[in-house]
């Protein structure tokens, strides 16, 4: 595999988790809409509070996820015959159903737009995590996916600790928020516990694995791996738990610097592409 293919790998699974974090927090604000003013207004609160475009303006979200998917779909033909050709139909066809459930009277129904893209997500990855074999490609792919996923989820969270400290009559609300977003769990748990899908520190360890892996073959900067595993001690040091409860901001902003230093030492080094050693 090529150093091109690799890197529009990473870019196709980054791409894909894109669209399922955009399709995560749309449905999860329609949700939050039926709980009450509360829940719907810390969904407000976290767009003010976290980087453009991590909680999508009301009525951009399904829209947002599509041209995700189509930045996925570009990859992914970009990655030549890496990927086999009904990965790219199953691409195709979650643009034009992502397109479909956004526009027109379907953006009414954001639940419904939710639902598609992250069945769409789901259906993608699923073929191509069976067409790869367990090499190279597959621990990119594996990189891509879980990389932008502990940035997502520790901006969203440091989101979350930010709103809370400018305003604490709202901590039920917005820690409920991003549980919905999440799927389950609160602060200290989607911080540091890795049974949990969603979790900064699930994700972390999975991009530890795939550096691991990838740095056997020369085609990833041994730095990142050091870095990541840094980073996956500090989250499973037990004195996180105590930052977290006294300086939830800087403990959560902590661990999103080392993330992006991951992602910095990832991204200076172009993945190489070589044969997997024997």
């Amino acid at each position: 595999m090529s150093g091109g293919s690799c890197t529009s790998i990473h870019e196709f699974a980054a791409a894909l988790e894109r669209a399922d974090a955009s399709a995560r927090v749309l449905g999860a604000r329609a949700l939050a809409a039926r709980h009450g003013a509360g829940p719907a207004a810390a969904f407000s609160a976290l767009a003010a509070a976290g980087p453009e475009g991590l909680v999508p303006k009301m009525g951009t979200g399904g829209a947002l996820a599509a041209r995700h998917l189509e930045q996925a779909a570009l990859a992914a033909a970009a990655a030549g015959d890496v990927l086999p050709a009904d990965v790219t139909e199953a691409l195709a066809h979650a643009v034009g159903a992502a397109h479909a459930q956004s526009g027109g009277a379907n953006a009414l129904d954001p639940r419904g737009a939710s639902a598609v893209v992250r069945r769409e997500v789901a259906a993608v990855r699923g073929l191509a995590d069976d067409a790869l074999p367990r090499d190279e490609a597959w621990h990119v792919m594996r990189l891509g996916t879980y990389l932008p996923r502990a940035a997502w989820m520790s901006a969203l969270l440091l989101a979350c600790a930010t709103a809370v400290r400018d305003d604490p009559s709202a901590s039920e609300a917005i820690w409920h928020a991003a549980g919905l977003v999440a799927g389950a769990g609160g602060p200290a748990e989607l911080v540091r516990d890795a049974r949990l899908p969603m979790s900064v520190a699930r994700s972390v360890d999975e991009v530890v694995a795939s550096l691991f892996a990838l740095s056997r073959t020369g085609a990833a900067e041994p730095g990142a791996l050091a870095m990541a595993r840094a980073t996956a001690a500090r989250l499973g040091d037990p004195a996180l738990e105590e930052d977290l409860h006294h300086d939830p901001v800087g403990a959560i902003g902590s661990a999103l610097d080392g993330i992006g230093a991951i992602a910095a030492a990832v991204a200076a080094r172009p993945m190489t592409g070589r044969p997997v050693a024997a």
